[in-house]
Parts: C-alpha cells; structure tokens; sequence
C-alpha cells in the first residue's frame, strides 16, 4: 500500500475502534522474522495493543469515578497517534499529541484526519518535556498526562506531574524493566536512586519501584499520588497514579514508602520501614531494594468499573479474554500488599515437592487467611499469612497423604 506523501510502504489496520496507516511491518522484520517496531521509519508497537485496550477502559472508568464531563489527555510521545486517537474515539477526549520525529508527526496527523477527528486531537511537533511545560503555560488543564516511551519514563516524570495543576492522573509505561527488577543494577541507581537487589518477586519489585519514584518525585514539588492501578504485562510496567495537588497529601504518600526484603535462606518476603539485613526469621542476610511503594496496588471500585466496561465494549477491545482475565486477578490481589511468594523456590528451599498452587492457595483461606493466585507470575501467590504460617501451611500439605 503506497500512501501519497509517505515515502514508505504503509499497511492499514484497525485498532479498537480507530484505523490507522503504519509502516508497513513486513518491510521491517529481523533476519528472524520478528518485526522490529524501532526499526521503521515511524513508531508502532502491535504488542501494546493490551496496553492501549486498558489505557482506554481506564480512562473511560475514571471520568465515571471522578464525574468528570470530558477528559483532556495529553500524549506527548505519540508515534503513529494510534493511542490518541483511540483517547478521541473510544473515550470521547480532547487529546493534545505531539512528537520529536517530523515522520510520526506527519502520519499522526494523517491518522488523524482518517478518523474524523481533527477537531478533537492537535498532533504537534515538539520536544516532550517542552511540550508539556508550554501547554501548562497556556492552562491547559489535562485529565491524563500517558507517557509511554521506549525504555524509561524518568526523564518524562517531573515535567508531567508539574503540568498536572490540582488533580490529574499520570500514566506511564516502563520497558526498562531488567534495572527496575534489580537485574542491571547501575542503571537502577542512576534512573531511579534505588538501592538495587534481586528479589524472588522480581516483577511487583519492578512495579513498586517506578511506583515509589513517581511518588517521591510528586512529592518534591508538593503532590500527593494516589495508585489507581498497577500492573506488568508481557516485557513493561504500567502505572496510573492520581496526582493531587498538597503538602499534607505529598507527606501521606510518602508515609507509604519503605524497603522491601528477601530472604534466600528461608523464602521470606516483606518490608521494613529500615534497610536492615538480617532476616527476622532465619536470622539469614536479606536482600534489600528500596526505597519503594508498599501500599495498594489497585483501587477496588475503579477495577469493577474496568470489568464492567469491558463487557460492554469486549466486540472493539483487540485482547478482551486476557484484559478480563487480568481484571479479575488485579480485583482479587488488590487487598492485599505483601509482595507475592514463588512457590517453586519457596519449596526448592524447603527442599520439597511443590504442590499445586491451587491447594496452597485454599488451605492459606482454611486457615483464615487471605491467598490467591497472582498476575505476576504463574508460579506466584499472595497471602496476608506471616511467613512461619506459610511454611507451616506447605509443610502440612507435603504430609497429606494425596500429595505424595
């Protein structure tokens, strides 16, 4: 397919309810035959369909829940524009979008122009920390600031929260995930000023560091931020944090900071309010990564909103069996904050067989404890139970006599 004015080959698609024109795929594919998003001469990342179907059923859930009349939302690292146009269509927002690449610029505003709504969606070319601090200079007042960027939003983060001017929500995605999880550790103190460690909860780690970031950052200019929802899905972190204006509400926020702590030797898993590093259990060396977010990482009525309206939109959402399935575990780990055990080690250091997650999960609530399964891994489970409960619980399991 050849567009006039595009010096590219272009394919058409459709996305929840936009068409767009992008580079045509096929023409940037590896030697593999794995296509390379920053390989073509315009951004488009096909796997973060799921991420866009959420952005917009969250976006649509939180004009309900903050009885809002329209959103605005600013996307200032727009690429093709699919994103913001699916804000215009999907969401009915005011949507102001821009980009550093003339290219993207230009086939976002013929995306743009495709979809009908032009008057509804500016695509501008512009540096994105310029572009956000000029719209605040003008008053524009966003409902959602979504940075989505290809690798790290910490050059993005102050920038967005300053043009929040009393309340808003910040979005924003990490594909930087090896640092956040502890894996490049240099680059987890130069991005995010965190002591760095690996953990067996390597992914909620990831979670609750950009999410304590964002909150420490808030704070320094007098924000409060609140987790609407947090999640990691295939190779990102997403966050979305309602940032309030307030110095009463930036010191609760921080309140919600600390340590979290691993131990190798026994399995166990928590926080501390100090880096200590001796096990409470095992008296064994923890590893240590903080500073981070302990709290919530969903709100429950937002979540319920989000089912809902899945439902009612599952014809135009591209991965709608999988956002229900992600939905319904968020609602069902919501309640509870201690980060999530990997079975699997936990009993190679019992030195044990592992029994199905599932009967672990229901004796932990036998004995009246919150337990479920966990979205950040499959080999993960949450529960409220102090660790002896825990190890107790498999030890009890191991001796039943249908577990042998």
């Amino acid at each position: 397919m050849v567009v006039e004015g595009l010096p590219y080959p272009t394919k058409r698609i459709k996305e929840g309810k936009a068409e767009i024109i992008i580079p045509d795929p096929d023409a940037y594919r590896r030697k593999d035959g794995v296509y390379e998003p920053a390989w073509a001469p315009v951004f488009y990342n096909p796997r973060m369909r799921f991420n866009r179907d959420l952005a917009v059923l969250f976006a649509n859930a939180y004009r309900e829940l903050a009885g809002l009349e329209r959103l605005v939302v600013v996307e200032p690292l727009t690429g093709s524009g699919v994103r913001a146009i699916r804000y215009a269509v999907e969401s009915g927002a005011r949507v102001y979008a821009a980009d550093i690449d003339p290219d993207a610029v230009h086939l976002a505003r013929i995306n743009v122009e495709n979809n009908g709504v032009a008057d509804r969606v500016t695509v501008e070319r512009a540096d994105a920390n310029e572009y956000l601090a000029r719209l605040k200079r003008e008053g524009i007042r966003p409902s959602i600031v979504d940075i989505d960027p290809f690798g790290s939003p910490a050059p993005f983060i102050d920038t967005a929260i300053q043009s929040i001017s009393v309340r808003g929500v910040l979005a924003a995605t990490a594909t930087d995930t090896a640092p956040l999880s502890g894996t490049h550790s240099r680059a987890l103190r130069r991005r995010y000023d965190v002591k760095p460690a690996r953990t067996a909860w390597e992914k909620e780690q990831a979670v609750r560091i950009l999410v304590g970031y964002i909150i420490r950052r808030a704070a320094s200019h007098e924000y409060g931020a609140r987790i609407l929802l947090a999640y990691y899905a295939d190779y990102y972190v997403r966050i979305y944090a309602e940032i309030r204006r307030g110095a009463s509400r930036a010191d609760e926020s921080l309140s919600m900071l600390g340590y979290g702590v691993y131990c190798p030797y026994c399995g166990y898993t928590g926080y501390t309010d100090t880096p200590s590093h001796q096990c409470p259990y095992c008296g064994g060396s923890l590893q240590v990564v903080g500073p981070l977010y302990r709290g919530p990482l969903c709100d429950p009525e937002l979540v319920k909103r989000m089912r809902r309206l899945a439902e009612e939109e599952n014809t135009t959402l591209a991965e709608h069996r999988r956002i229900t399935r992600l939905l319904e575990q968020l609602e069902a780990e919501c309640s509870i904050t201690k980060p999530y055990y990997r079975l699997d080690r936990l009993c190679s250091i019992l030195r044990m067989n592992m029994p199905k997650l599932a009967q672990l999960v229901d004796a932990l609530r036998a004995r009246g404890y919150k337990a479920t399964r966990t979205h950040f891994d499959p080999r993960g489970f949450r529960t409220d139970a102090p660790h002896p409960e825990v190890v107790n619980t498999l030890i009890e399991l191991r001796t039943r006599p249908d577990q042998v």
